[in-house]
């Protein structure tokens, strides 16, 4: 298998393992099976994060586990992605059913649906996300126009 096609395929395994999301749960952690221990990861400043977020794999952990309170039933759906030698870049659509009051700052309340575009660049090594920075932007309720 080439380095381009191990690139998209993490790339294809990572959407197929985070979208395991239910009703009645947020989803689980198996996606983090495809981060290198030593990830350096970077959210861009958003409107819940303004300084951005940055860290390891445990920094996701963490991120899961304030989705895992606060939102039930994850979903991304994929509008394109680039794989070319040791990286790939997506962009996505996510959306996830809200389940407490964590984001009335952004008119949403418990069962909204809350959705997200994303873009996620991502370096490979070892056949592992090493390196990945996210930007994030917030659909606000009424759509985008």
């Amino acid at each position: 298998m080439s380095v381009e096609n191990s690139a998209r395929d993490i790339a294809l395994r990572w959407i197929d393992l985070y979208n395991d999301g239910t009703p009645d749960s947020y989803g689980s952690e198996r996606f983090l099976e495809l981060y290198d221990e030593d990830l350096k990861w970077r959210e861009m400043p958003t409107r819940a994060f303004p300084a951005g977020r940055t860290g390891s794999v445990g920094a996701l952990r963490e991120a899961l586990a304030a989705g895992q309170a606060a939102l039930r039933n994850r979903h991304v759906s994929l509008r394109e992605l680039v794989a070319e030698t040791d990286r790939f870049a997506l962009t996505f659509s996510w959306q996830a059913t809200v389940a407490s009051d964590a984001f009335a700052f952004l008119g949403l309340s418990p069962g909204d649906t809350m959705k997200l575009e994303v873009a996620q660049i991502s370096e490979i090594f070892n056949g592992k996300i090493q390196r990945s920075t996210e930007y994030v932007v917030v659909v606000p309720k009424e759509g985008l126009a």
